[in-house]
């Protein structure tokens, strides 16, 4: 394995632990060279063989292995044994011994030298085995093997895995009677052709944590590379007896390769100079990392960076994260230094996507519910696909409307302010007009009010008209003849349309030139006219009269306003009309359709995460109790209504300075009420609630409410905040069926890291997330978390936890030292035994230790 795929870990490599060789003693049917057989192995791309022999090996195989090894080929030897048990079937069972890649040729040999089998009664020791009949009637006794294999004088102990073949047909109880057998042993292997049959033993025997291996049993060239297994793990004995302590996770089935997280730090190189310094309020210090210059690699699934206080892991996770989000997370040093010392490799589009939760971190989220609320819903939201923010998003702008309507209700109420001076204007105009009763002047009156009204009519549909061609010209940009590129039928259509419209405007520009509206620009003309001959006419009629000058100019500018007054008014009416129907007309059932949608899928997203929390409570019922996580939408919104309603109303009217006062009774109805009540019904019941009408807030409170707007103001900014999801809308997480803040701190922070973990398929990086935590609740709950999480999401902890490392089966850990003040780094796995003193020493190793080999008690069971 190179430097770089070490430093990656425990990853995914194809294994074949059941493949005999040309010189295998029963059923050989090779057509081709050793040389052949090696090179369809490397054509098959498998990366470890169980070179598979009947009862023992050809001398011509530990040759056979060490060429194949020079191919880069991992081998161990599988010894292939019948033993005397019969199942109901009367088939004798198929047993095998894979031993460690350690275990010598000399070893083995003596092995088979006490090995004993008996052979048509006779009793034989496994070396003594020649002929093919003594191959196709041995069998061995399941006892005396394992006792011949624990014999202290050979020295195999702990060198050899002991699995026994399933046949497949998809029922594993029928396949072995015999529990002890099973008990002991600690694979099975399978080489089904029916994948369903392959699954369901793997399911069934999951259950019993046993680990199921496919593989190609092959007797010639043909299966091999056909049947494999994909293990997780180093390719060594110590990576393959991973599978005993991880069944699910560490084995695949699947043809393909199990894929990575699609989002992954893949590694960071650091290089910064001797001379950098920490600067701090003591002054410069020497930089930890200065002078080091190494790459350090991670494990797609997850990375352990362990190592004593001062080992610079918590300031690692920093400098990956200032880099990555290019903000300073390392107190003293300068942002630039960091940027210039570190190089990322990412994979795709995670640059603003990782998450990093330092030391105190967790503790904030667990007791800020807005902050926790919003980290919930963003990775529901991302594991939706961006579907909720978008419907959040169309909720907002469509609770905009309540906003709108607000301003409908502001509009009407100026129009009909305008229109009752209007009113008022017109009926002055009227008095002052009136006052002369002369027929010939009220004739003159009458038709100087109809010349202006048509004047007033030509003139306002002229403006119409040009401003319509104008904007018209605007919107399919008349002045650029050109057609968009057409990718689709909607840029056709568009194209043709807007040929259509330019060719149209041009026959109209041309006709105005040719005088199409002379006739009309001539009417307005002879008006304009008319109307002044009519006004002078007028004016001498009075003055005949002997009305005086000063009354003749207020009759003249009446009788010159009239009209305008009367379309004024007519306007105002259209206008205070359309308002209202926009009023009546407004509905929020789509809005509450969508609130409702946007709803349940939160719930459908919840529902698959307590599902899973639900699993894990259920497995550790003592241990661990419930989390779940409920979503609703707050009703606590008066704060928000009253702010809001403050600053559309106070101008004029001085609420604040009663403020406290006016609050209380508004609370006095409940937001509900509001909604359906009628202006007059809220009158009766805000003042109902007050005894003392001579208080001084209550004539402010009058001035207020006595408008019908502010309350239908203060209705609609109820509505609006009842169904603002975006402001409102909590995440309530429970534990033990109790909201969090009734749960103790650890529990509290237990649930927080619980739930960030489990939701989301970001990167995740996490400094020290034991220091609030439970013992107890890491080892029960967190483990069997991360195990799930980790196939989904890379998740990167420096921690000084042995639960995390050991059972949550870290595949990479990174140990960082300090050694005469340089940082030292040693890239390692579970399965690397040179390092196991290291992993004793963390917090809770040795426990830990005993906890994850509590599956590997096998040989220390002689029942």
């Amino acid at each position: 394995m190179d430097k770089k795929d070490h430093s990656k870990g425990s990853s995914w490599h194809k294994w074949d632990l059941h493949a005999h060789t040309p010189y295998t003693h029963l059923n050989e049917e090779y057509k081709c060279s050793e040389e052949d057989f090696i090179q369809k192995l490397c054509d098959s791309q498998v990366d470890c063989i169980g070179l598979t022999n009947y009862f023992k090996f050809n001398e011509k195989e530990f040759e056979l292995k060490r060429k194949i090894e020079e191919r880069g080929i991992k081998v161990f030897y599988n010894l292939e044994v019948r033993l005397d048990y019969q199942n109901k079937e009367d088939q004798c069972l198929d047993f095998h011994i894979i031993f460690s890649d350690k275990v010598s040729e000399q070893e083995i040999d003596n092995f088979l030298r006490n090995a004993e089998a008996n052979v048509s009664g006779m009793d034989k020791m496994l070396a003594d085995l020649e002929s093919q009949d003594d191959f196709s009637k041995a069998v061995v006794n399941f006892d005396k093997l394992l006792e011949c294999l624990e014999k202290e004088s050979l020295g195999l102990r702990g060198k050899y895995l002991l699995g026994f073949l399933s046949r497949g047909r998809g029922n594993s109880r029928s396949s072995i009677n015999d529990k002890k057998i099973a008990k002991k042993s600690h694979f099975l292997i399978h080489s089904s052709n029916n994948q369903e049959n392959l699954k369901k033993d793997r399911e069934f025997w999951l259950k019993n944590n046993k680990p199921l291996l496919q593989s190609s049993d092959a007797h010639q060239e043909g299966p091999i590379g056909q049947k494999y297994t994909w293990i997780k793990a180093e390719k060594t004995f110590e990576g393959l007896k991973q599978i005993i302590y991880e069944p699910e996770t560490r084995v695949s089935v699947d043809k393909e390769k199990p894929q990575d997280p699609l989002y992954k730090i893949d590694g960071v190189g650091l290089n910064f100079d001797e001379e950098v310094k920490i600067t701090n309020e003591q002054g410069d210090t020497p930089f930890c990392y200065a002078g080091f210059n190494e790459t350090l690699f991670f494990s797609p699934y997850f990375t352990c960076v362990i190592g004593g206080r001062g080992s610079g892991k918590s300031t690692l996770l920093q400098l990956i994260v200032s880099s990555i989000k290019e903000e300073n997370f390392v107190k003293g040093l300068k942002l630039e230094t960091i940027q210039k010392s570190l190089k990322i490799q990412l994979s795709i589009g995670i640059v603003d996507n990782v998450e990093y939760l330092a030391q105190n971190e967790v503790e904030e989220f667990a007791t800020n519910v807005s902050k926790f609320t919003e980290a919930i819903f963003n990775r529901i939201d991302s594991k939706s696909g961006g579907k909720l923010k978008e419907l959040e998003k169309q909720i907002k702008e469509s609770i905009e409307k309540f906003d709108e309507q607000i301003r409908y209700w502001q509009e009407k109420t100026k129009l009909e302010e305008r229109l009752k001076e209007s009113e008022k204007i017109r009926k002055k105009y009227q008095s002052i007009i009136g006052a002369f009763t002369d027929k010939n002047y009220l004739d003159k009156k009458n038709k100087l009010q109809e010349k202006r009204k048509a004047l007033i009519d030509l003139k306002q549909s002229k403006e119409r008209f040009l401003t319509f061609i104008k904007e018209l010209k605007r919107v399919v940009n008349f002045n650029s003849k050109e057609n968009m590129e057409e990718k689709n039928g909607y840029d056709k259509v568009y194209n043709q349309l807007k040929q259509d419209i330019c060719k149209k405007l041009e026959e109209m520009d041309t006709n105005r030139e040719n005088g199409c509206f002379n006739n009309d620009d001539e009417n307005i003309r002879t008006l304009e006219t008319e109307h002044e001959t009519l006004s002078q006419e007028i004016g001498e009629f009075l003055k005949e009269k002997g009305v005086s000058e000063g009354d003749r100019g207020d009759i003249g500018n009446a009788n010159y306003h009239l009209a305008d007054i009367e379309t004024n008014i007519a306007d105002l009416k259209r206008e205070i009309k359309e308002t209202i129907s926009k009023i009546e007309s407004f509905s929020y059932e789509n809005i509450d359709k969508n609130i409702e949608e946007f709803k349940n899928q939160i719930n459908k997203e919840l529902g698959e995460i307590n599902s899973v929390f639900k699993k894990i409570s259920k497995n550790h019922k003592e241990e661990v109790k419930l989390i779940t996580i409920e979503y609703r939408l707050s009703e606590d919104v008066f704060e928000g209504v009253f702010e809001e309603f403050n600053k559309l109303v106070d101008k004029g009217f001085n609420i604040q300075r009663h403020q406290s006062k006016i609050k209380e009774y508004l609370k006095g109805i409940e937001l509900k009420d509001v909604i359906g009540m009628q202006h007059a019904d809220f009158i009766e019941n805000l003042y109902g609630q007050i005894e003392n009408k001579k208080a001084a807030f209550y004539e402010t409170m009058m001035d207020v409410f006595d408008r019908e707007i502010h309350f239908q103001i203060y209705r609609l900014l109820v509505l609006k905040h009842l169904r603002n999801v975006e402001k409102y809308k909590i995440f309530e997480v429970r534990y033990d069926k109790r909201v969090l803040k009734e749960t103790s701190f650890g529990q509290r922070c237990t649930a927080v890291l619980v739930i960030l973990l489990s939701l989301g398929n970001n990167p995740i990086i996490i400094d020290e997330p034991e220091a609030h935590l439970d013992s107890a609740l890491i080892a029960k709950y967190l483990v069997t978390l991360i195990k799930k999480r980790k196939q989904e999401r890379q998740i990167i902890f420096a921690t000084h936890n042995a639960n995390f490392v050991l059972n949550a089966d870290a595949e990479l850990i990174i140990q960082l030292k300090n050694e005469d003040n340089k940082i030292v780094v040693r890239f390692f796995m579970i399965e690397s035994d040179e390092y196991r003193e290291d992993l004793l020493k963390l917090e809770g190793g040795k426990e830990a230790f005993k906890n994850r080999e509590k599956k590997y008690g096998i040989m220390k069971d002689k029942n």
